[in-house]
Order: structure tokens, then C-alpha cells, then sequence
């Protein structure tokens, strides 16, 4: 955190106008100075003491750690105990508070000031944004929306799993922070949600193109590696390691619309032409490890099944395989002459 931001939180400090987790922070830097046994560097030198800065500096030590004990206590006062005490259940946090990343801080600034929705519910709520967008909250679920949303572009802050359906407007980017992965989207309509457990967030596009990227945790504002997405495609973000991981959806959904039963009806049809079909069909990348087997011939049924189960399907009858590396599918077998 810059020197200068800090004296300005110093100074909110001073007129009583610090937020719980302004307040936090700076107990933090405190605490954290008196734990490795050094003073904090704005007071080594006592003649500074006597500035505005270190005057105030000298103050936020006495308030959190050296004041006595007294019957009546200013709310301040008594907030400030209170977030000493729940500091102690954090602590493991606070190297991220300490370096006050950009990421943090913007997340911050929403859960501060922006406008929270959550879902206690058993059933998925429906919500509709200041620019017409849908959000399908699912239970135990909380979305914050921006205070500026749609000035300059269109930032939510989301906790659990949601779907969006996004208005489009080139102008102003509709993006959704999880953490420091940030989705980016235009318009389109795509899922979004955490896995606790696993440590992972995944980010599933229905329709459209969706740009998802990490910022920095080193507290360095910039983005890692990220992927763009198109329809029928996701992203998995190791929280931990900070990767992301593409790969296919589980249900791939047709993006044709006008397709009738008998589009899936196949007599004799050469492995190459059913291959760009599917492609065709779902949007995805599907590649032959042995060209030789694009010949091969294919009759059968392939209605009523997802992709996947038409690829078993397909496979099955010229005896090939198909495996599933990243985005991309492939299929190998020996040739049909």
C-alpha cells in the first residue's frame, strides 16, 4: 500500500470515518509491527512525534493497544475492541490485508458501497439489473452490484453460484469478480460459481464470448494468463495455484436452432462429414489423431443424445476412441480399408 493511501486512511482514522475493514487494517499494521518488535518506522524518530503524521500514528497505537480501561466508551472505542477481537480469528489473512493488493481493494470498495442481494431461499431467485440484465441467483448465494453501475462499465461482485444473461453494450463491459478472477463479457449469457471444496471457480458460457482473467495477489495490479471462451466451452480457476484451466461443458447445447430430428439421422455418411458436422452442431473443436479413419462410414441413429453420447455412439461402430484434452477432442482409431 503507497505511503500516501495510508496517511489518508490515517487521516479517516483520526475523524472517526474508517470502515470495519479500513479499521482492521490498521490494527493490522500496528499489531504487526509490535509482533516482530520493532516500532513502526513513521515513529523511530521521536522528534516526529510532534508532526501531524506521527502525532496521529502515536494516536492509533494508544487507541488500539496502551488506552486503560475505563467504564464509558465511545462507540469508535468500543467498534475498535470489537474488530481487534475478530482480527484474532483472521489472522491468517493478513498478509493480503497488509499489501492490499488492487483486487482487494476493489472488492472492498463493493461490499462497502454497493447494493447486496442475497438468497436464503431453498429455490433459485430472479433478478433483473439497473440495465436489463438477468441474474439467476442460486440459494446461498449474494450478489452486490455497484454503486456506479453502467457509468463506466458494469461491475457485480458475486459469493456462490449464479447464471447470468447479459444486455449487450459494447461500451460498457459487464464484468463479475469472484475473488481476483474476473469474468468480462459484453453480452452473452454464461454461469458462474465457486467450489469451496475443490478450491476452484468455474465460469461455463451458454452463449456469446467471454474473457475470464486473474489479477496479481502480490498486490502488483495486473492480469495472469487468462482464456477467451465461446459457447459450449469453460474455465476452471485453481484458486490455490492460480490457474485456469479450459475445457468442454458437461452438456454441450446445440447452437443451431432451426435443427430438425433428422439432422441426426445418418446413412453411410463418411467419419470427416459427421466429424464437421458436430462441429458445426456444438460449436466445439474436434480433431482425427489418424487421418485415415475420416473414410470410415457411419450409419445410425444419434438423436436424443447429448454430444458426448454421440460420440460414444459414433466411435463405438468403427471401433475408435475419442478422449477429452482441454477444449479440444480428439479421436483415434485404425483405418476402415
Amino acid at each position: 500500500m503507497k505511503k500516501k493511501e495510508l496517511d489518508n486512511l490515517l487521516q479517516k482514522f483520526e475523524n472517526g470515518d474508517c470502515t470495519p475493514e479500513e479499521i482492521i487494517f490498521l490494527e493490522g499494521v500496528v499489531s504487526d509491527s509490535i509482533n516482530n518488535n520493532s516500532k513502526l518506522t513513521f515513529l523511530k524518530d521521536e522528534n516526529e512525534i510532534q508532526s501531524e503524521e506521527g502525532r496521529m500514528w502515536k494516536k492509533l497505537n494508544d487507541e488500539l493497544f496502551n488506552k486503560p480501561q475505563r467504564r464509558h466508551f465511545t462507540s469508535q472505542r468500543i467498534f475498535v475492541q470489537l474488530a481487534i477481537a475478530a482480527s484474532l480469528l483472521i489472522v491468517a489473512s493478513f498478509s493480503i490485508y497488509l499489501y492490499f493488493p488492487e483486487f482487494f481493494r476493489q472488492n472492498m470498495i463493493l461490499e462497502n458501497r454497493g447494493l447486496e442481494t442475497k438468497n436464503n431461499a431453498n429455490t433459485n431467485q430472479t433478478l433483473t439489473l439497473p440495465d436489463g440484465s438477468k441474474v439467476v441467483l442460486e440459494k446461498n448465494s449474494s450478489i452486490i452490484v455497484s454503486e456506479d453501475f453502467g457509468k463506466v462499465n458494469r461491475t457485480v461482485l458475486l459469493k456462490g453460484k449464479a447464471f447470468f444473461k447479459v444486455v449487450r453494450n459494447e461500451k460498457k463491459p459487464f464484468l463479475v469478480r469472484m475473488g481476483n478472477l474476473v469474468t468480462e463479457v459484453l453480452g452473452t449469457s454464461f454461469k458462474v460459481g465457486s467450489d469451496n471444496q475443490n478450491k476452484s471457480i468455474e465460469v461455463a458460457v451458454i452463449s456469446g464470448k467471454v474473457s475470464v482473467y486473474a489479477n496479481s495477489k502480490n498486490g502488483i495490479s495486473k492480469k495472469l494468463n487468462g482464456v477467451v471462451l465461446t459457447s459450449n466451452l469453460k474455465a476452471i480457476y485453481n484458486t490455490e495455484n492460480q490457474t485456469i484451466q479450459e475445457s468442454i461443458v458437461e452438456t454441450p447445447q446445440l447452437l443451431l436452432p432451426n435443427l430438425n430430428k433428422s439432422d441426426f439421422i445418418f446413412d453411410e455418411i463418411q467419419f470427416g462429414d459427421l466429424r464437421d458436422r458436430l462441429k458445426l452442431f456444438y460449436g466445439v473443436d474436434i480433431i482425427f489423431v489418424n487421418r485415415e479413419i475420416e473414410k470410415c462410414l457411419f450409419t445410425g441413429d444419434l438423436r436424443g443424445l447429448d454430444l458426448f453420447g454421440q460420440l460414444d455412439v459414433a466411435c463405438t461402430s468403427i471401433n475408435a476412441k475419442y478422449e477429452l484434452r482441454g477444449a479440444t477432442i480428439f479421436i483415434n482409431g485404425k483405418s476402415c480399408k
